[in-house]
Formats: structure tokens, sequence, C-alpha cells
């Protein structure tokens, strides 16, 4: 991502109070193979007192809610979090719905009926569950996150001709003017910026496809592939604003380099969600770390090593122990990280999943050991 996109998006989101937006949704024939996607703004959210609902077909009819329970998941959730909610415990096969309450790593999996999760709501009875809470219809829906002071927060929806609900609707809201099959998804396209995620009903802003289903990934279309993705790493990346690598201080054998930094800004370093990552090399050439990937000690990015990780945001120190030779130079530069390697993924990468890193990193230092004085060149003293 260059430089400059980077800031350009920063201050587009940055400049809105929501702290939640719904991504995506998923309307299939059964009810038990649906699913809605939130993503998260703001750093420190809770949804704990939030309420999610949807409407009827004609978006004239609010339906039951279900409402974020008072449970540690909600609390201090991280800008750039990924919320899949299945809207029963249960698929159309009778195999169990993938949970994850596992948020350190920016993503979470879960069912609207799990208890101490969420509460309310009217699923029906087993084995359809077909109540009318979170049922997706063809011709026209509307699903709606609000607050805990049931203050509106985020509305997506889709139906041709839009409902007295949506047209109700305070913005950020969206609506794709349109009918939905069965297999199709509704989502923010192209969602390059948190200003795609409000706008008039059309489908400027929005897509429906039944191919490319990205359930807790980018939203894309054939035609675009990259701009949701962008800005979705923006949100999970760390916000290190001037980062800055202080010298490096040897000690007499070179074989011991301390290092200091300035901290990462980090509302809630108690979760030790965000570090660092050190780069080593022997020439001034680095790359960045690659979103989606958890380095290890020994591992290379580029042509140079990864020497540390701190996983601590207001820890920022770091000793090297390695031996430095006469007439070598060592170089060094930092990283900042968010999250952890995602569980879901498990061995497979997404550069929008698990571990995020800043684009920019700290400026380069060196170390120098210098070659020894030459016994000739003392004994013509």
């Amino acid at each position: 991502m260059r430089f400059s996109l980077f800031f350009l998006l920063f201050f587009a989101y940055h400049g809105y109070s929501q702290s939640v937006v719904v991504s995506e949704y998923f309307n299939e024939g059964d009810t038990r193979d649906e699913w809605i996607e939130l993503l998260i703004i703001q750093d420190q959210t809770s949804l704990i007192g939030f309420t999610l609902r949807d409407n009827n077909a004609s978006q004239i009819s609010w339906q039951d809610s279900v409402i974020f329970a008072n449970h540690n998941l909600w609390t201090n959730l991280r800008a750039g979090t990924i919320i899949v909610i299945w809207n029963r415990f249960i698929s159309s096969s009778s195999s169990l719905n993938p949970i994850d309450t596992n948020g350190s790593d920016g993503y979470i999996e879960v069912n609207a009926q799990l208890s101490g999760i969420f509460t309310g709501g009217s699923f029906g009875s087993s084995p359809s569950w077909s109540g009318n809470t979170l049922s997706i219809a063809g011709s026209g829906e509307l699903i709606q996150i609000r607050n805990a002071s049931n203050a509106h927060v985020h509305a997506l929806g889709h139906r041709a001709t839009t409902g007295t609900n949506f047209n109700s609707l305070s913005s950020p809201k969206l609506n794709h003017a349109s009918t939905s099959l069965s297999g199709e998804s509704i989502r923010v396209n192209p969602g390059a910026n948190l200003t795609d995620y409000n706008g008039v009903s059309g489908t400027t802003l929005t897509t429906k496809n039944s191919s490319l289903i990205t359930l807790g990934l980018p939203n894309q279309s054939s035609s675009d592939t990259s701009s949701n993705l962008a800005f979705w790493r923006l949100l999970r990346q760390p916000n290190y604003a001037g980062p800055n690598l202080n010298a490096i201080i040897a000690n007499g054998s070179f074989n011991q380099f301390s290092l200091t930094w300035n901290a990462c800004a980090d509302p809630y370093p108690t979760d030790s969600t965000i570090g660092y990552i050190i780069l080593r090399n022997t020439s001034n050439t680095f790359s960045n770390p690659i979103d989606g990937f958890t380095y290890t000690v020994g591992q290379s990015i580029g042509s140079a090593s990864v020497v540390g990780l701190v996983n601590y945001s207001q820890l920022a120190q770091f000793t090297d122990n390695t031996q430095l030779n006469c007439g070598q130079t060592f170089f060094y530069k930092i990283f900042a990280f968010r999250y952890k390697t995602d569980q879901s993924l498990g061995s497979a990468y997404h550069s929008s999943r698990g571990r995020a890193y800043n684009e920019t990193g700290t400026n380069v230092q060196s170390i120098s050991r210098p070659q020894p004085t030459p016994i000739s060149s003392i004994l013509a003293y």
C-alpha cells in the first residue's frame, strides 16, 4: 500500500463516529445456512448491549432483535476485527456452524443462538429453527445494528424499491436496489473507505454475488479485487505515528546490542495485541513484513533476518545477542504489529486476517565494528 493512500484512508475513516458497520450478509433458502458479517471500525469498541435485527421483505416491519450479551468477548474490540454471525447454531445439513471466540487474532465467528454471547431473539424450534429473527428474505431485507441505547449505528439492505423503514433510518445506511436469489450475498462494494458504507439506494456502492462469497474476507466483485482489501488492512494495522529507533548501543565485545525505540500508540496495552518485530541486516536493505504472516525468530524478510519479537506495546526495548566481526556493520529496523496468528485459517493466510504490520517501520540505525589497527602501524611509532 502506498504511503499516501495510507493517510488518505486513515483520515477518511477517522472522520466518522460509528464503531461498527454491517459489511455483508448471505441469503440462502434455509435460514440455518445464512450469516451476517460485521466490521469493527474504532479501536476499543464495546458491543455489550448492542442489538442486531432484520426487517421483513417489504422493509416495513422490524423483527425481534438479538442482543450482544455482557461477555468479555464484546469488550475492547480492536479496529479491523471481523465478526461473522451465523443466523442459527446449526446448518441445514445438521452440522454445527463454526465457533471462534478468540478475538486476539482479530476474527470472531459465532452464532446468534450462542448462550452467554447473545440474548433475545425468536429462532423457532428444532429442526428448522425458522423463527423470524435474522431470517433473510429474497425479495427484500434490512440488517441493522444499534448501540446500547438503541440508537442507529449502521444498516445494509436490499430491495428493488426501498420500504418505509429504510427510508426513515438516518445515515449511515446502504440498500442494494435489487432482489436476492438463494445463494447470493449482499455486500458493501467497493468499500474503499468508510464513506463507501453510506449512500442512497442503488448499485454503485453495493453488489450481490453467488460466485465470489467472501465470508470473513474483504468484499469484492469480479471487477474490484483490491480497494476493500486495502481499507481492511488499514483498519487492522497499528497506529504508529512517527516510529523512531534510537542509536544502537554495543558492549565492549560487540556481541550484545541494545535497541530502544518510541512506543506505539495503544489504548489498551494489557491485552498484548500490539507488539514489535525486529529485523537485522548486513546492508541497509529492508522489505516490509507481509500482512497475514506470523514470523518467527530466524526467518527472513527479504535479505533481513528476524532477530526478535516483543509481544507488548509498552516494552520498547530489545537486546540482540550476536557477534559482530571486525569491519562489519549491522543495520536494524523495527515494525509494529497488531493481532496474533489467525486461528480459523490454520496454516493458510490472507493479508486481511491474522497479524497486521504498520507500513512504515522505524528509521534504520546501524552499528559498526572497526578493523583493528595493524601491528605494523603500531611498530612504526
